[in-house]
């Protein structure tokens, strides 16, 4: 017979579980210590390392409409399947530069700099950003509203996207509730300027789950990496908060609750790691419509344009 465990306070040390724990641990608190500003140095060396290679003029391009510079990257896992999969155009449209004026100019360069270590086109709408992109300026500013609409309005003619990401309607941040009312108002009046304007739309969360989901993306550890690592050059978020470093942890509980969103209620959830989950609908005719196909899930050997266009 073996030696008995050792047991501390009355519990086995050896329990593997706690061991697994106490590594994440370990893991988040020495990423906790790489400084922000060094992390962003390596991801401009691993950009100078790495060229990227022009899209075709012909391919199909997906914007990613961000409320604040980060949320690229933080809602990025399917534009950077896009890109690796099938070379897809992605630009990412940043609607604000945060509501700090001292902080407008540097959140724009480090948008910059984030969107080229992840792969994307960056654009600004103005220089410091737009400005109060909430439900309220809706309401009590109409000429201030449609000035912003009509300005993303106009970069969504140009681009004639066949893909456009942004938050879904009740995102729980009041700028991520105010950028989806904004991209929904760009639509309609771009569907006035453009008759026949159609476009698939992929909601994201972030602030707050959404109630449906059919959508659910697996992502490989390299993709997390890229993504993480772009979120690291938005230095001035990070040394405030490390949410980069939670990105991770939040994509694998995707896994368990796109299972039951996306799949079955109850059913087998998939074996992913990590994955990006959205709600898929359709803009045409001046709306929007809700998918008729069932939902999907797409792991690293599948197609998502293919699944995008079917």
């Amino acid at each position: 017979m073996g030696s008995a465990p050792t047991l501390v306070n009355g519990a086995n040390a050896s329990q593997p579980l706690r061991d697994f724990a106490r590594a994440l641990e370990a893991l988040l608190r020495a990423a906790k210590a790489l400084p922000p500003l060094e992390m962003a140095r390596l991801a401009g060396e691993w950009v100078a390392a790495h060229p990227k290679r022009p899209p075709d003029p012909q391919a199909p391009v997906c914007v990613i409409v961000s409320p604040h510079p980060d949320d690229e990257c933080i809602g990025g896992g399917l534009p950077l399947r896009l890109v690796d999969e099938s070379g897809w155009r992605v630009v990412s449209i940043a609607v604000t530069h945060g509501s700090n004026p001292d902080q407008q100019l540097a959140r724009a360069e480090e948008f910059f700099a984030a969107c080229s270590r992840i792969g994307f086109e960056p654009l600004v709408l103005a220089e410091r950003g737009l400005l109060r992109v909430t439900l309220q300026a809706r309401a009590a500013e109409p000429a201030h509203w449609a000035n912003s609409v009509q300005l993303l309005a106009n970069q969504l003619a140009t681009l004639k996207p066949s893909l456009v990401l942004c938050p879904h309607a009740l995102d729980g941040q009041r700028t991520h509730v105010g950028t989806y009312h904004l991209t929904m108002d760009a639509l309609a009046s771009l569907s006035v300027s453009t008759p026949g304007f159609k476009a698939t739309l992929a909601f994201t969360e972030y602030w707050s789950t959404m109630t449906r989901a059919n959508l659910l993306v697996e992502l490989t550890a390299e993709q997390v990496g890229h993504m993480i690592s772009a979120l690291a050059c938005h230095v001035g978020e990070v040394l405030r908060s490390p949410f980069h470093l939670s990105v991770p942890a939040w994509l694998i509980d995707n896994v368990r609750r796109g299972g039951e969103l996306v799949g079955t209620s109850g059913g087998n959830v998939p074996d992913y790691t990590f994955a990006a989950i959205y709600n898929v609908m359709q803009w045409r005719d001046g709306a929007l419509h809700v998918s008729s196909s069932p939902g999907q899930m797409l792991g690293c050997s599948a197609s998502c344009a293919a699944a995008l266009s079917g």
